[in-house]
């Protein structure tokens, strides 16, 4: 976790050996101040959210679009008696209430489900997708993707495109096609939300998409941020 209260103040850790406990769980934390990397706060008995995974400078730049408040919001699933920490949650205890997840890593579809499943409970819910080249093809083939289509489409005031996803394989892209939340995928810096089966279906005239095929529509930084907040119109 990147942020953590500290004498009343929640932040990153400042020096080596600074110790806090955690707001959800009650934990011990202490600091972790790498040469390389972001500096963040670790359990000492294991991070509390299961769902947590490693981060680095693109999670610190997204969480810091947003107000400190909005950040890293620790969540109770009772049913299950564990905490989950949103990467990001605005609006919270109002009608727009709004979790962002930024998903730099590989993610299971069964994960991705679950986390879904608790999320969509009480807020709406937008994965932000890091698309990148370092560990594996998948940003290549997002890119190659782009702008190959012969059909397009207008669906509540945004231009989308009917792509074939450019790859031998069509796991990656069919399984966030069934996501129930907005996805989003960042691609160097630049926003593509990524139509749903639904939505999909709409761009389609109708028809589900085949296999290996998906429709998105690109948007400005701006224009995501303030439809986390609730305040823009792509996406609601």
């Amino acid at each position: 976790m990147i942020y953590a209260w500290i004498d009343g103040v929640k932040r990153q850790p400042i020096a080596k050996g600074e110790r806090t406990v955690c707001k959800d769980c009650g934990g011990l934390l202490t600091s972790v101040m790498p040469a390389q990397s972001v500096t963040h706060w670790r359990h000492k008995a294991g991070d509390c959210d299961r769902w947590s995974e490693v981060e680095g400078p693109w999670h610190l730049g997204w969480k810091e679009q947003f107000d400190t408040g909005c950040r890293e919001i620790g969540l109770y699933d009772a049913a299950a008696g564990e905490w989950h920490r949103a990467d990001v949650l605005c609006g919270a205890g109002t009608p727009i209430a709004t979790v962002l997840e930024l998903q730099h890593s590989s993610i299971s579809e069964q994960e991705r489900r679950e986390r879904e499943a608790f999320y969509l409970q009480q807020h709406r819910m937008f994965w932000l997708v890091h698309l990148h080249d370092e560990h594996s093809f998948t940003g290549t083939n997002f890119r190659l993707s782009l702008g190959l289509g012969a059909r397009t489409a207008t669906v509540d005031g945004h231009n989308f495109e009917i792509v074939h996803f450019a790859s031998r394989s069509s796991q990656f892209i069919e399984k966030w096609k069934r996501s129930s939340a907005h996805v989003f995928f960042d691609y160097q810096g630049y926003i593509f939300y990524l139509a749903n089966e639904s939505v999909a279906a709409r761009v389609n005239g109708g028809l589900p998409l085949k296999k290996g095929y998906f429709a998105y529509s690109q948007l400005l930084r701006e224009d995501f941020v303030r439809a986390v907040h609730g305040t823009g119109g792509h996406h609601e």
